[in-house]
């Protein structure tokens, strides 16, 4: 979510800018607010491409007749690129950025972080190259936190009915203060708004197109009603409620798995006969390779993007509805580890102990379901409109009986059939684990008795 306005100016106030200190030695000041804000785009681009150039990516050994022998890692600024320095080292060691505001140093970690994961994801789905660097001939523009504290920064006030201004306040370094002047300086963005602002996080300063964007908070979800439900999660179905609905995820087609085995089984011939022909990492060279995985990683994006998909509507609608929901405490990274291979005593190497295929085809039905991002997204939309997502124990949601609270592992008859052993009560296993979560929910917060 965002807000764009247009800049109709800007206008400098308080000490001059300290821009640092020319080749004679000699510190320079400026009260120019145009030469500021190039200032402030040069230090940002500057710091986040220190950050970029840590970055590492393989690279290709080749040998006197120009073959591929081998892949190795390397840092993008090259096998001699510097160790990552703080940004109180930068500024000690650069005296030019020695006063650029700390919230516009800062924001380089997230975003560099979050475009170089993207960018890694968009590389693995559709193809293309590994990021790189920002260059200043693709514009200038910087990104700065906001915070509410004294000495505020990005802090947006109305000047008018669809006029405002953006203050960025900053400090000279003390050793660097000008003659009769003070340390604070602030620059001040005028902007056109044609509409109200809502609560931002940071404000992204586009200087080369004269805009600014206010990164706002998320809209909270205006909730229709006020119910409480419980939520089971499974394999079979991805969400079981208290109130006897499943929801289940949307799988992919026998038609997209067939393929997508039929593009794993090509890949690995392929790899196969690379290896023999150039080597271990050959494979990484050939292009017939590099298009099978296109095909594979633009088959397998599409069914993911469907399955975030379904995630996003599904918690939306949970949370639209109910005023509480509750969820039992599934600790999915423990259930879906891998057993260990053990050691075989008649032969020279390991073998997987009994059961090991089908504990993987479990592992792989609950990674497939998402449990942690069902559970994470369900969270942010519930805080975001005043509900609560509360977390119970998972311990016996599945062999309690709902009806009479006799707990019995002979309870489940069943994957799918709950039968009391002791007051016969009988009910679908996933349902009756719901309900049992959402009373323990209702004791938890006071609201009601199981």
């Amino acid at each position: 979510m965002s807000q764009k306005v247009r800049i109709d100016g800007v206008k400098h106030a308080g000490a001059s800018v300290f821009l640092g200190v020319d080749h004679c030695g000699n510190p320079r000041w400026t009260r120019n607010p145009e030469r500021v804000m190039v200032w402030l785009c040069d230090g940002w681009r500057t710091r986040f491409n220190q950050r970029r150039e840590q970055r590492t990516h393989n690279v290709p050994v080749k040998d006197e007749a120009g073959g591929i022998v081998d892949w190795v890692k390397e840092p993008l600024g090259g096998p001699d690129v510097a160790e990552l320095l703080s940004d109180k080292e930068v500024r000690l060691q650069c005296s030019w950025m020695a006063g650029i505001p700390n919230p516009i140093l800062s924001s380089t970690d997230r975003i560099e972080n979050t475009e170089w994961s993207a960018g890694l994801k968009r590389k693995k789905t559709i193809g293309g190259r590994v990021p790189g660097f920002k260059s200043r001939h693709r514009g200038l523009n910087f990104v700065c936190w906001r915070n509410k504290d004294k000495a505020g920064n990005a802090i947006f006030q109305k000047t008018g009915r669809k006029s405002g201004v953006v203050v960025i306040t900053g400090m000279n370094p003390t050793r660097w203060r000008k003659p009769g002047e003070r340390l604070h300086w602030r620059i001040v963005i005028h902007v056109r708004v044609s509409q109200p602002i809502r609560p931002y996080t940071s404000v992204h300063v586009d200087w080369t197109h004269r805009t600014l964007v206010f990164v706002n908070m998320p809209l909270p979800l205006p909730r229709t009603g006020d119910g409480v439900i419980g939520l089971d999660r499974g394999c079979m179905h991805a969400l079981a409620s208290s109130d006897g609905t499943f929801m289940d995820m949307p799988k992919p087609s026998k038609a997209e798995l067939k393929r997508l085995k039929y593009l794993q089984r090509r890949m690995a011939r392929q790899d196969r006969v690379n290896e023999a022909r150039g080597g271990k990492n050959a494979k990484f060279a050939f292009k017939r390779r590099r298009k099978t995985l296109s095909q594979f990683n633009v088959l397998q994006g599409r069914i993911v993007h469907r399955r975030n998909d379904w995630i996003e509507k599904t918690t939306t609608k949970l949370a639209r509805e109910n005023f509480l929901v509750a969820m039992e405490d599934l600790d999915v990274k423990a259930m879906t580890k891998r057993p260990k291979p053990k050691p075989d005593p008649n032969r020279s190497g390991h073998y997987l102990p009994n059961g090991a295929k089908a504990k993987a085809r479990l592992n792989r039905s609950i990674l497939s379901n998402n449990w942690s991002r069902l559970m994470k997204r369900l969270n942010d939309k519930m805080n975001a409109n005043g509900g609560k997502l509360v977390i119970v124990p998972a311990a016996y949601t599945s062999q309690t009986c709902h009806q009479c609270g006799h707990v019995a592992k002979e309870n489940r008859d069943s994957q799918a059939v709950f039968k009391c052993i002791e007051c016969g009560y009988q009910v679908n296993a996933d349902i009756n684990a719901a309900m049992n979560i959402l009373g323990r929910a209702l004791i938890q917060t006071g609201g009601g008795t199981a």
